[in-house]
């Protein structure tokens, strides 16, 4: 038989619909019976019926002429769907032959559905000695029928003898039958609206920061559905997977499409459950946050999001052997960059250098204008100080800092000399402004202005001046700007933005001076950074919400600790206190226990932490409409 019909699977397909293929694929290969049976009902002797088929051996029913057979006689094919689909429509290619007969009696070839019952409601076709010619070979048909859509139920093609009780066919028949019904092949459209989802969510790439090849692992679900078909997976936006995870040992194969619905040669060709574990590559992501959307389709088409939350990557080099620095002679330094590893398809590393001028115990560097190359000659005014060099690791997703393990002191290569005209260890150095300072974090990089005398009062002019700061909790200061004096010894010098600390502008008279001649200090307190994000911003009174954030600044190894607080019934109540990371994110899951409103969520970071050199501050509030 051929697949050329006209008709087939009429109407358009939409999510929620598969095809059934039985006996042969659109391809010509052997596709299988899965659903279908038989049922006798006193066919007589010879009569039979197959529900085993494939390419050229069609599934049968038939009532053999070999002996009468009374009325009411059948032999029967019929397909059952499976167990939460319906049948929809379809088609179904067959041979149907009813040439035998008696007195009062006819043979029967009829398609039923969606029951097996005599009648105008049930039976769509039939072909009968005793009727008029279903085709114009009589009561004979070979080609294509069209299911009717909408029905539900069985598909039945039954071979029988019909007319009054107590007759028979006795008379006539052809190739050895009464009458019988041979099925080539079927397509059978089945509507089926179960919603995949997806639970047990976990792996690398939902940990704190994902790298290179990042594990995602959860189970996918489809109850009662045809099962799941394919999984992508996207950050923002972007694929990171979009495939079968498991072929059913290949029944989730699709062996063809028709009217956009999927054809599978089974009755459940995609697993209902299967435990998906994925190996995704992170490093074609920049460093940071995205949003991961995992996305199911079933073989019905079907289609949910079943994960929709942020994770972060850090695919910036990561050093093995800092860099290092050595003297090329006179005042000539070189520096190496040391040894660093990159996840692979991260790309090519490069690397950037920039020159530092630190106190003379090698605290308080600070960057040295224009001092990028791999080369550096040291100048007098770098004198009571040692250089090093800080070499940033680049690849495609992100960079990496780290200061060479070796310094050099800077009067090991040049003699000591004066700082500025009129230099005096018994200058005096003024700040104007307030003395102490209440910053925002956004604000915290900030100016000093002031003036530098000698004894008398004379200016000193062309002197080199260091910012020293000293962060709250720290023991040490450190150097983290310089700055000259202009010809009537005033100055202004910028502050680098910095936690809460204290600032002091230091002069030496000498370049090999231990200690400052004259200096003058600033105690400068800075409000942290709190941001809260909340996602969905809408669900039922029952539903979860994901709260994350970031408490910005550097912060100490353990992070900090942050209150998460919701306003109920007109006050705040605190409901959680996360420890961020050491990149000061943070992410709680929250379920609503039934309250419904529009309700403001916050989160606080307060003062006095270990290692957390801030003020305390408050985000501001995020709200969550629970309906």
């Amino acid at each position: 038989m051929t697949f050329v019909c006209v008709g087939c699977l009429a109407g358009s397909a939409s999510a929620g619909e598969w095809v059934q293929v039985s006996c042969v694929n659109p391809d010509a290969s052997a596709a299988g019976s899965a659903g279908w049976s038989t049922m006798l009902a006193g066919g007589g002797y010879g009569s039979n019926a197959g529900s085993s088929c494939g390419p050229g051996n069609p599934a049968y029913a038939l009532l053999s002429s070999a002996a009468a057979v009374p009325v009411g006689s059948a032999e029967t094919l019929f397909y059952a769907p499976p167990s939460g689909s319906e049948l929809n429509g379809g088609a179904v290619d067959v041979a149907f032959s009813a040439f035998g007969g008696g007195y009062d009696a006819s043979g029967t070839a009829v398609a039923y559905t969606p029951e097996y019952t005599y009648d105008g409601a049930n039976v769509f076709f039939q072909c009968a000695a005793g009727l008029a010619a279903c085709s114009p070979q009589g009561a004979a048909y070979i080609g294509t029928l069209t299911l009717p859509g909408g029905r539900g139920g069985r598909l039945y093609l039954s071979a029988g003898c019909g007319g009054n009780p107590g007759e028979s066919c006795d008379a006539g028949g052809s190739e050895g039958t009464w009458s019988y019904v041979r099925m080539y092949w079927a397509h059978l459209r089945l509507l089926n609206t179960s919603t995949p989802s997806g639970e047990g969510f976990q792996g690398t790439l939902l940990g704190s920061e994902a790298r290179g090849s990042a594990d995602l692992i959860f189970t996918a679900l489809d109850r009662f559905g045809p099962g799941v078909y394919t999984v992508e997976v996207s950050a923002d936006g972007r694929t990171l997977y979009s495939g079968t995870p498991d072929a059913n040992g290949g029944s989730c194969v699709a062996v063809g499409s028709e009217a956009g619905a999927l054809m599978f040669d089974g009755t459940q060709p995609c697993r209902e459950s299967e435990s998906v574990d994925l190996a995704l590559d992170t490093t074609g992501l920049t460093d940071g946050t995205h949003t991961l959307k995992i996305v199911l389709t079933d073989a019905a088409g079907n289609r949910a999001v079943v994960y929709d939350a942020p994770f972060a990557t850090l695919n910036a080099p990561s050093n093995l052997t800092p860099a290092s620095v050595r003297s090329l002679g006179g005042a000539v330094l070189e520096a190496t960059p040391g040894s660093w590893s990159a996840p692979a398809g991260a790309g090519q590393l490069s690397y950037a250098y920039q020159w530092q001028r630190c106190e003379a115990g090698g605290e308080g560097c600070m960057a040295i204008p224009g001092a990028t190359e791999s080369r550096y000659s040291a100048t007098a005014d770098e004198q009571g100080g040692v250089l090093r060099v800080l070499v940033t690791a680049s690849d495609s997703d992100g960079q990496s800092s780290l200061a060479s393990s070796d310094s050099w002191p800077v009067d090991s290569l040049l003699p000591d000399l004066a700082n500025g005209l009129g230099a005096s260890e018994h200058a005096s150095l003024t700040l104007t402004g307030p003395s102490k300072l209440t910053c925002t974090y956004a604000k915290r990089a900030l100016s000093l202005h002031g003036q530098l005398l000698g004894p008398g009062g004379a200016p000193i002019a062309d002197a080199t001046l260091e910012l020293l700061s000293q962060e709250e909790g720290l023991p040490a200061a450190q150097t983290v700007a310089f700055a000259s004096t202009g010809a009537d010894g005033s100055f202004t010098i910028a502050a680098p933005a910095g936690p809460s600390r204290r600032l002091t502008v230091a002069y030496r008279a000498f370049s090999a001076d231990a200690t400052p001649s004259a200096s003058a200090s600033v105690t400068e307190a800075v409000r942290a950074a709190l941001v809260l994000h909340v996602s969905p911003k809408r669900i039922g009174s029952t539903g979860s919400i994901v709260l994350s954030g970031r408490v910005a600044g550097p912060l100490p190894p353990d992070g900090v600790s942050v209150q998460l607080l919701v306003r109920y019934r007109g006050q705040w109540e605190p409901f959680r206190s996360p420890r961020t990371g050491p990149g000061g994110r943070f992410r709680v899951r929250y379920r609503f226990q039934g309250a419904v409103g529009r309700f403001p969520f916050e989160a606080r970071v307060v003062s006095g932490q270990s290692g957390f050199p801030y003020l305390g501050t408050t985000s501001i509030p995020a709200f969550v409409r629970s309906t």
